[in-house]
């Protein structure tokens, strides 16, 4: 699978800035979105990483 390594960086941007978003939203009270930012946040992040892997692993 050929991958390009500016879509992996640009979803590893997105899921980081999905976590920290998730972080910051921590202390109100609407728990629902954090949560569903919590778990883009992390499928993003992680696929990331696997992109930047395949692409490096040609």
């Amino acid at each position: 699978m050929k991958v390009s390594l500016f879509t992996a960086i640009i979803v590893l941007i997105v899921g980081l800035y999905d976590l920290a978003y998730a972080y910051n939203r921590r202390q109100q009270n609407r728990r629902r979105g954090t949560i569903g930012f919590m778990i883009l946040g992390i499928i993003f992040t992680i696929g990331g990483i696997v992109m930047l892997i395949l692409h490096w692993a040609k």
